[in-house]
């Protein structure tokens, strides 16, 4: 094995998407337990672009390389022990990253962070599987142990985690409401059967009264402030507040973000309801095998169309600095994966 050449895209420093930059860097041989994995197309997320802008607690320092998941072919690996089972030289993967890095066009990995792809599965389609849906099922079993019947309110709940809530919330049979204003969002929503509250117009709160008047059994919340509390007063008795990002001020995310964390555990010290924080990467980390069981589940699911991430668009790896800048534009709606030239 030889050190291989290869392009990925830097934040060279935080700020707007025109820190990004295309860069050549070696790759030297794998560590024991690693593997090279040649990148076949890599998931934007809406972290990479909070992490570029440096308001992302997860990715304190720069350059970095954005980029929490990805799609590839393993080129070689170097085995510490045991091989996970269906590894080998060639075989397509998926994986869900601990640290930034996707956006590449080969990257070093841990062993127990690959899975295989099931015979059929396109890449680009596998690469959009998994930050949204280990995210979701995050918030739906560990955190908000929900079962068949209970009803749950989503937050943004047409975006990549709300579609992904809902789409695994159908099958687990629960009565789901979900906020969101983007243009197409009622018939995006009713594909999983989640009835629209649209925030413009609609007060949640003033629905659910309605709808649901013994209370809901989770809330699924990706904004903060004063939408915690909010969301905190339309939980049932023994109810969850399951907080798994926050909104905030340019340039103060971070400061933000620990005090709408440190805000989310102060609640959950009143009784007779819960509130939890979801960090995937932490989560992904800390029990390896729960990981490669769950997103080989998820991508099973994705072959056979039972989960279906929208691709809104496929672009070069080169054009990321465009990527990021129409999402923050809201030019782009869905899924954005970026594929080496």
């Amino acid at each position: 094995m030889q050190d291989i050449v290869f392009r990925k895209v830097v934040a060279e420093r935080f700020g707007g998407p025109g820190v990004l930059r295309t860069v050549t860097a070696a790759l030297p041989t794998p560590p024991p337990g690693h593997a090279r994995v040649r990148v076949l197309a890599a998931g934007v997320g809406f972290t990479d672009l909070m992490a570029r802008s440096g308001d992302y607690l997860l990715q304190r320092r720069a350059p970095f390389t954005p980029g929490y998941e990805l799609a590839g072919e393993i080129v070689d690996l170097n085995p510490d022990g045991p091989t996970p089972p269906g590894l080998g030289t060639g075989v397509a993967v998926a994986a869900a990253l601990t640290a930034m890095g996707a956006y590449a066009e080969y990257v070093t990995l841990p062993l127990w962070q690959l899975v295989p792809l099931p015979d059929g599965l396109e890449p680009r389609l596998a690469a959009a599987v998994p930050l949204d849906h280990l995210t979701a099922l995050s918030l739906l079993d560990t955190h908000g142990r929900v079962g068949h019947g209970d009803a749950v309110l989503v937050h943004g709940a047409s975006g990549g985690v709300g579609q992904a809530v809902g789409a695994l919330g159908r099958m687990r049979g629960l009565r789901m409401y979900g906020t969101a204003s983007a243009q197409g969002s009622r018939e995006a929503l009713a594909r999983y059967g989640t009835t629209f509250i649209d925030y413009r117009h609609e007060d949640f709160e003033e629905v659910l009264r309605v709808r649901e008047p013994a209370g809901v059994r989770a809330v699924f919340d990706h904004i903060g402030g004063a939408n915690l509390g909010r969301g905190y007063r339309v939980l049932g008795p023994g109810g969850v507040l399951v907080s798994y990002a926050f909104s905030g001020r340019p340039g103060r995310m971070v400061g933000d973000t620990m005090r709408g964390a440190a805000r989310v555990k102060l609640m959950g010290l009143r009784p007779g309801r819960r509130t939890a924080l979801s960090m995937v990467p932490r989560e992904i980390a800390a029990d390896h095998e729960g990981y490669r069981s769950a997103l080989a589940g998820l991508l099973a699911l994705a072959s056979r169309g039972e989960i279906t991430p929208r691709l809104a668009a496929v672009r070069p790896m080169e054009e990321a600095a465009d990527v990021h800048g129409a999402l923050e534009r809201r030019e782009i709606s869905g899924k954005v994966v970026l594929v080496p030239r």
